[in-house]
């Protein structure tokens, strides 16, 4: 019987922070490197993934783990945590502004709430953008985020 032998989540996960704190990680394939010399295999999907949902931050062209307020906000309250305002931008786009670090983290929360007609998100380090289908699907996400925080 074949026994899978690559590391579990966590054990990837906690690698992937020593790696950053280690050396200069520019890139998500140079994580990918990184990791091989640790002995752990992975590739570029799960590291993106990784650095998702480690909330790490890209800072003077590196990766680094978030700030400490970043890396612990409220579970139960992750919008109001992290999300400072939001607007329409045309008709299928809203754009969310959020702490700096932070923004991998709301859309990839988005992308988990599968709203309907939302199409996708982009993350940059303190803005998401949320494609949308259609105007009513914008006025949905809008109603979404209304409802777990105040407009700003």
């Amino acid at each position: 019987m074949h026994k899978d032998s690559r590391p579990g989540k966590s054990v990837r996960q906690t690698a992937v922070l020593e790696a950053v704190q280690a050396e200069p990680i520019a890139t998500q394939n140079d994580l990918v490197r990184a990791l091989r010399r640790r002995s752990i295999k992975a590739t570029q999907v799960s590291v993106s993934r990784d650095i998702a949902q480690l909330g790490l931050i890209k800072v003077r062209g590196r990766y680094l783990p978030p700030p400490a307020e970043i890396a612990a906000p409220q579970p139960e309250q992750p919008f109001a945590a992290w999300v400072e305002s939001w607007a329409q931008a045309g008709p299928h786009l809203v754009v969310i502004r959020c702490a700096v670090g932070a923004a991998a983290r709301i859309a990839l929360a988005l992308d988990k709430a599968r709203l309907p007609g939302v199409m996708g998100t982009l993350a940059g380090d303190d803005t998401v953008f949320a494609a949308t289908a259609s105007r009513a699907a914008s006025r949905s996400l809008n109603q979404f985020l209304k409802a777990r925080l105040p407009q700003s």
